[in-house]
């Protein structure tokens, strides 16, 4: 293994858990996209107060979001390989994280009271917010070398 002090080790950790939950996601997303706006909906309807998804049978923008969740997957998994020579990646996966969760709460504020859009916004935010906060100490001990 590589000499990583605990705070590298601490962020290989994240990267690697965050690979393999990006890559299950992306998974779900294509073998059973119905499925996942179903459960949603079905919490929808028990709350009363979240707006329904229909289901679609469309499968452009599906074939997008699978490749962006297997392009976050390739970047955390890049991440977990190497930390100290690929820890440059970790602001493009931030960006991408930052990006998803904004729309979805503009798509929630403008569009659809959707539970699945409040739901992304606060799952990719939370992602961001932790990956910065592993991120940002291992950044700083690398400039410090």
């Amino acid at each position: 293994m590589e000499n990583l002090t605990s705070k590298q080790k601490n962020y290989k950790v994240l990267m690697t858990l965050l690979s393999w939950i990006f890559l299950i996601v992306g998974a779900l997303f294509y073998i059973i996209p119905n499925h996942v706006i179903g459960i949603f909906n079905i919490i929808s309807n028990r709350t009363g107060y979240f707006q329904l998804l229909p289901p679609s049978s469309e499968k452009f923008y599906l074939d997008l979001a699978v490749a962006y969740m297997a392009c976050v997957t390739a970047i955390a998994y890049m991440i977990s390989r190497d930390v100290i020579r690929n820890i440059n990646l970790t602001p493009v996966l931030i960006v991408g994280k930052t990006t998803s969760s904004l729309l979805s709460l503009i798509s929630f504020i403008l569009f659809q009271k959707s539970l699945l859009y409040l739901s992304n916004f606060i799952v990719d935010g939370a992602i961001v917010l932790i990956v910065l906060v592993f991120y940002l100490p291992v950044k700083k001990e690398l400039q410090l070398k």
